[in-house]
This record gives C-alpha cells, sequence and structure tokens, in this order.
C-alpha cells in the first residue's frame, strides 16, 4: 500500500451523527491522496458500524479502545498511527467546508515551506444554529508573529481541527493537561520547527455545544489554575516577567477567580512552584476597587501599570 500525503486522524466517541457529517464532507474532497484513521472510545458498535458503511468509498480504517482511554490518550494514539508526513487532526464534531477544503491545505503544504499549516473557521454553535466566521485578524497576527508565547495569553490558531502539520512522534499531546493541552502542542511544535503558514478561508466548520470535552473544563478555577501554571513550568520560572502577554495571561486568570492570596491559588489543587512575584501581583489587584478591575479597559492599563512596576523594580 502506498503512502498517502495527508493522514486524517479522528479521535471519536458516540457521536455518530456527528461524525457521519464529518466523514460526508471528506467523501466529497476533491484532494484524494489520503488515509482516514478512526480511533474509538465507544463503549457500544454505533461507530464500528458507520465507518464499515464508508469502507467501499473511503480509505479509512478503524481501531476500538479497550478499554477506553482518556480523550487526550485517544488523540494520541489515532496521532501515532499515521502513515503519511502530513497530519490533519479532524474532532469528530467538526467537518470541512467546501469541497477544495483538504486541496487548499495540500498545495500550502507544498508550496509555503512551513511545517505547520492553520486556517480560518466557521464557529458553529449546534444547539443555537447560530455561526460565526474566525480569522487571524491583523492584531492577532502580530501577537503571534510578536512570540509564540502570546498562545498562552490568547490561542489565536484555535482548534485543533483548523491545523495540519508535519508528523512529528517526538511531540505528543501531554496527558496532564485538559484545558491547555492544544496551547501546550502548539507552543512545543512551532518552537521546534519552522515557523507557520496561515490561510485566510474558512476552510473548516467547528461544531460548538455542550458535549465538548472541554466545555467542562471551561471557567473552572481547580483546571485553569492548576493547568496554566503547570504549563508555565516548563519554561523559564520568570518567563511571565519576561513576556508580557503571558504576564497579561496571569493578570486575567487572578482577576477573573478573585485571587486574595498564594492560599487562594493552593486550593485549587495546584502544588508546585509559585510563579515568581504573585504576591506583588495580588497586592496590586487588591488596591484596587472591584468594580473598576472588572472593566477590561481598566484591567488592561492597570496590569500594564502593574507590569511596569514588578519588571523594573
Amino acid at each position: 500500500m502506498s503512502q498517502p500525503f495527508i493522514s486524517i486522524c479522528i479521535p471519536t466517541y458516540k457521536r455518530t451523527d456527528l461524525l457521519k457529517k464529518l466523514l460526508d464532507s471528506i467523501q466529497v474532497q476533491s484532494f484524494k491522496d489520503f488515509e482516514i484513521l478512526v480511533n474509538d472510545n465507544s463503549p457500544d458498535e454505533s461507530v464500528k458500524n458507520l465507518v464499515q458503511s464508508y469502507s467501499a468509498s473511503l480509505n479509512i480504517s478503524y481501531q476500538k479502545n479497550e478499554p477506553a482511554v482518556t480523550a487526550v490518550e485517544n488523540g494520541k494514539r489515532v496521532m501515532l498511527k499515521a502513515r503519511a508526513p502530513w497530519i490533519k487532526m479532524m474532532h469528530d464534531d467538526d467537518w470541512f467546508e467546501g469541497v477544495d477544503a483538504l486541496q487548499q491545505f495540500a498545495d500550502a503544504a507544498k508550496n509555503s515551506g512551513k511545517d505547520f499549516i492553520f486556517c480560518a473557521s466557521n464557529q458553529v454553535y449546534l444547539e443555537k444554529g447560530k455561526t460565526e466566521k474566525e480569522f487571524l485578524t491583523a492584531d492577532r497576527k502580530q501577537q503571534l508573529d510578536d512570540s509564540f508565547f502570546s498562545l498562552i495569553y490568547l490561542n489565536v490558531i484555535g482548534h485543533p481541527s483548523v491545523v495540519m502539520h508535519k508528523k512529528d512522534d517526538s511531540i505528543q499531546y501531554d496527558s496532564q493537561f485538559n484545558w491547555v493541552l492544544d496551547i501546550d502542542y502548539y507552543l512545543r511544535f512551532l518552537k521546534a520547527h519552522n515557523g507557520y503558514h496561515y490561510i485566510p478561508e474558512t476552510l473548516v466548520n467547528i461544531g460548538k455545544g455542550n458535549t465538548q470535552e472541554s466545555y467542562k473544563y471551561y471557567k473552572n478555577s481547580k483546571v485553569e489554575i492548576p493547568e496554566y501554571f503547570t504549563l508555565l513550568t516548563k519554561y523559564e520560572s520568570d518567563l511571565h516577567l519576561k513576556n508580557p502577554y503571558v504576564f497579561h495571561m496571569i493578570w486575567n486568570m487572578l482577576r477573573r477567580f478573585k485571587i486574595k492570596s498564594i492560599a487562594d491559588i493552593k486550593a485549587t489543587g495546584y502544588t508546585g512552584k509559585i510563579p515568581d512575584k504573585i504576591e506583588e501581583i495580588i497586592a496590586f489587584q487588591k488596591s484596587i476597587p472591584r468594580i473598576i478591575i472588572k472593566q477590561t479597559p481598566w484591567s488592561k492599563k492597570l496590569m500594564l501599570r502593574c507590569f511596569k512596576k514588578i519588571t523594573t523594580a
């Protein structure tokens, strides 16, 4: 069997109606040099039966996890099985927009000279029936070009389904993360490879809804605080004092969760090293009336003042 150019990797769990939408969108793609790998965490045979119904028309293979594994592990396993030089991760609630979407990714892979490619997307709110287009604006591109670490402040790349990258088994998802999983992966990949290429076309639809794995972690201090602080331990201990984007992330997190002391941080379950000068940031915020600091424009101005005061002291 010849090696395909792209491996479309699909970690899945039970949602056959959404998975069918994804497979139908793959079936009509004009670019055909790909394989599809489906890794299934479902407790029944519904996904297997659906995949088998496409076996005559698509180069598709199926693997069931027995026993089931975590969502992170499921993603790791399916990428490791890829045979192609390029990996296109697609979550089972996302799907391609237009018949030439995969062709545009393939063209970028062949012509851009970059190992990491991502595109604009349609954010589709499944329960509300609402769609929003998400592009890399000039401001967001500037942040990414200023520093890949700006992803810690704001993930301007987005969902894994908007990304295609060279296969590199030395870089895998870190199973200690859930909320910052993608940011951590992007940072390590971009640092190890040669930058990125952006396609300003909405090639992928991202299904948004309360069935997503990440939904249960959203605005959860016992997830966000330990994971962001753990992420920072992978880099310089004072990265947030060197990088204003990282400082801004910490400022916003302390503000959002109304952190008043180191004890509040430890109460979230974080047991690692506390980043430098966190107590000074907390003290600075405590001196500001809540009615002022909760307003975004004021918060940004105050954050810059705090950053300058602490980093030049």
